[in-house]
């Protein structure tokens, strides 16, 4: 596995639940992930692959990550 593709599938994942978050480049893995859904993967590269979105919350959002060595938690905060 790769540690920067579970980074940015799992903040991917943390995007897609905030309805003001808007994913304006992702890339797929070309071959089966195992740690997560068909789909719901976001492939990273420095130089050519790379996941982006847009805030149109009107708000300053936190980004925070954490790991236990096993799992990946990451958590979006609005800073009004």
């Amino acid at each position: 596995m790769d540690g920067n593709c579970q980074i940015s599938t799992t903040l991917y994942n943390a995007v897609l639940t905030v309805p003001s978050l808007v994913v304006t480049e992702r890339h797929a893995h070309s071959n089966y992930v195992p740690y997560i859904p068909k789909g719901k993967d976001a492939a990273v590269a420095y130089g050519s692959y790379d996941l982006k979105f847009r805030n149109d919350s009107g708000n300053d959002v936190k980004i925070t990550a954490s790991t236990d060595g096993a799992t990946v938690t990451t958590t979006l905060l609005s800073i009004k």
